[in-house]
């Protein structure tokens, strides 16, 4: 579903480190098919598989909304926004860049206010030589912000200088699931940090209608290495994500084939 709906635009390439992409809607995917989609993305992101089915008997009691919209969903804008681009960036590296996300961070949020320290969302190639870490710094803007380059640079410095706390992290959750291939694996790029390589990148997803590509030139000229800018640009931001959230507090139930761990690479 994600590849048919992000179509890579042509855009010219900056001339520095940058490497850039942008995404966007075609139109292949029928409006409330996709939004019905997402919803069930944004649903996993927060939810155990079966957790609902813990608490209500009958999961399709009309307190099941409220209780998500209360426990599980943030309702405060700019913390959903947020949620939402790094929702989607995870879901964009496992189906289609076909990346390892073995871990859905936004499930291990105490409550839905509150940001799960570390770096947003990291994927992994364990098979390549060295190992490959894709450390993507997520934006979410549905306004014009001339300074989202600037803070995603500064934000993407700070979570490399902490990478082994997120991987560590990573490492444990595996642990707690008895996932013991992958804890061992992130183990191994712990134990030998000089044995893996890291791919600095960054995810903006974007109002369609405030984004600028002056933005691109800005962030070209900041970066001193390699990294690589993807921008999903989504027509009506605010009210998409809305819409999305509505989906996703009647989605279908979480199953149990859907653990949010993406081994493949």
């Amino acid at each position: 579903m994600f590849d048919k709906w992000l179509r890579p635009q042509a855009v010219d390439q900056p001339d520095g480190l940058l490497e850039y992409q942008l995404l966007a809607d075609e139109g292949l995917i029928e409006d409330d098919e996709l939004v019905e989609r997402l919803g069930h993305e944004v649903r996993r992101n927060y939810l155990v598989p079966g957790e609902l089915a813990n608490v209500f008997d009958d999961l399709g009691a009309p307190e099941v909304a409220g209780y998500l919209r209360k426990n599980k969903f943030p309702v405060d804008r700019k913390i959903r926004h947020g949620d939402f681009g790094e929702i989607i960036t995870g879901a964009f590296y496992r189906r289609v860049r076909r990346w390892c996300v073995p871990v859905l961070k936004l499930r291990y949020k105490q409550t839905p206010a509150q940001a799960v320290q570390g770096t947003d969302v990291l994927a992994f190639r364990f098979r390549q030589d060295p190992p490959t870490i894709a450390v993507p710094e997520v934006k979410t803007r549905a306004s014009r912000d001339k300074w989202v380059g600037s803070e995603a640079h500064a934000s993407l410095e700070k979570v490399l200088d902490r990478l082994d706390e997120s991987i560590h992290f990573l490492m444990a959750r595996c642990t707690d699931r008895g996932q013991v291939f992958l804890a061992r694996r992130l183990g191994a790029l712990l134990r030998e940090p000089g044995r893996r390589q890291v791919e600095r990148h960054m995810l903006f997803v974007h109002d369609a209608r405030s984004w600028k590509e002056d933005i691109v030139a800005g962030l070209d000229a900041m970066v001193t290495q390699r990294t690589e800018l993807t921008v999903v640009k989504i027509d009506d931001l605010k009210e998409f994500v809305g819409r999305v959230h509505d989906a996703a507090e009647t989605a279908p139930s979480t199953s149990g084939k859907d653990s949010g761990t993406a081994a493949t690479e």
